[in-house]
């Protein structure tokens, strides 16, 4: 009857040793794994650039000219105000700066000081591509196979619920 009880407590207290490992390291392979999609995804468009310490500037409005940002000028000002110039000190890719929508970096949920991938078919319109932070991938797609899947679902409820 000893040995039993000694049994069951070895089997539960590896259980929830296996399980505590789980719920401490899950959050970084996800993360790990969220970054090789965005990674994967921007490599297929012309123009990549990866930016750390971003500095988000909006575009607006100003005596008929788009104006904010070093790349603002380029957006009529009927879509001005939809775009913000996101520059920083490069970390890859091709250039210190590009134009986003701001459904993407909302999307994406970069912060300003923070990091940056993205992908797209020019510096000026590079929300039509790829754009990944900390905070989520804006354009990527998981691949079908298993583990994508499972990592996929797993960001989507578990690490959520998580944070």
């Amino acid at each position: 009857m000893i040995i039993k009880k000694k049994t069951i407590w070895l089997i539960f207290g590896n259980v929830v040793l296996v399980l505590g490992l789980i719920v401490y390291f899950l959050p970084n392979v996800v993360a790990d794994w969220r970054w090789q999609k965005a990674v994967e995804a921007s490599a297929g468009f012309p123009y990549q650039i990866g930016l750390t310490k971003a500095i988000i500037i909006p575009c607006f409005v100003t005596a008929g000219v788009c104006a904010g940002g070093t790349l603002c000028f380029v957006t009529d000002p009927a879509r001005c105000l939809l775009y913000s110039d996101v520059s920083g000190i490069p970390a890859g890719g091709m250039g210190s700066n590009a134009l986003f929508s701001k459904i993407a970096i909302a999307k994406a949920g970069l912060t300003p000081g923070g990091q940056l991938i993205a992908g797209g078919m020019m510096l000026t319109s590079m929300d039509s591509g790829v754009l990944a932070s900390a905070g989520g991938c804006y354009g990527c797609m998981a691949k079908a196979n298993f583990k994508d899947k499972i990592f996929h679902w797993l960001d989507k409820y578990i690490i959520a619920g998580i944070k």
